[in-house]
């Protein structure tokens, strides 16, 4: 019988190396890429060169506390290719649909956009607001974009209010691109102005699932 190590009898400073299974850890997800906005903001965030079609062939990304420093910002995406230039052919489609609630008047409602171009809106109906006390976050899950068959997809929702900081929203859609080649990245930006503090965006691998 193996004694159980008691969190009082180690330093959990000190680094340590395993032999043998080890249980209890993490599994399913892998962090692949962090990048956290600083200074003065940032007029895109991109993501390259993470995908591996051996270990995931899912992927979520999360986006913390997302402001642009310009009100009213909307915030669009754009599909990576394997040699890391942006894709910006008019091959994209977004979807999306909105729920509000009006924080004044006790409105509510619901409403959708879609359109097609060189860009995939993540927005929903209504603009971002540049006050980080009212800040949006997304999750957004992308899968197999190593496929060389299939158009490719992303799909997300979000929470947040309106750049008018009366109307709390939560938001669904979806962005589709019209081109069957591998993806090598994504790239986040505002259609205006830079991604301003304290927005961060994590990208995660979901272990590939076996057949």
């Amino acid at each position: 019988m193996v004694d159980k190590i008691q969190a009082e009898s180690i330093n959990l400073a000190d680094t340590f190396a395993f032999t043998g299974t080890v249980s209890g850890t993490p599994s399913g997800m892998t962090l692949l890429a962090t990048s956290v906005v600083s200074g003065t903001g940032t007029t895109s965030v991109q993501l390259n060169n993470f995908f591996n079609d051996t270990l995931y062939n899912a992927y979520t990304i999360y986006i913390n506390n997302l402001t642009p420093i310009t009100n009213g910002g909307t915030f669009y995406m754009r599909f990576v290719d394997t040699s890391e230039s942006v894709i910006t052919a008019s091959d994209y489609v977004h979807v999306t649909n909105s729920a509000y609630r009006n924080i004044s008047s006790d409105a509510s409602g619901n409403n959708y956009n879609a359109g097609e171009g060189t860009f995939g809106r993540l927005n929903g109906d209504v603009d971002s607001s540049n006050d980080d006390t009212y800040a949006t976050n997304y999750i957004l899950h992308l899968v197999d974009p190593l496929n060389t068959t299939s158009h490719k997809s992303i799909q997300w929702q979000s929470t947040g209010i309106s750049n008018s900081t009366v109307s709390y929203r939560t938001n669904n859609g979806s962005v589709w691109l019209k081109q069957t080649g591998a993806l090598g990245g994504i790239q986040f930006y505002f259609s205006s102005g830079n991604i301003a503090v304290p927005s961060e965006f994590r990208m995660y691998g979901v272990k590939k699932w076996k057949n």
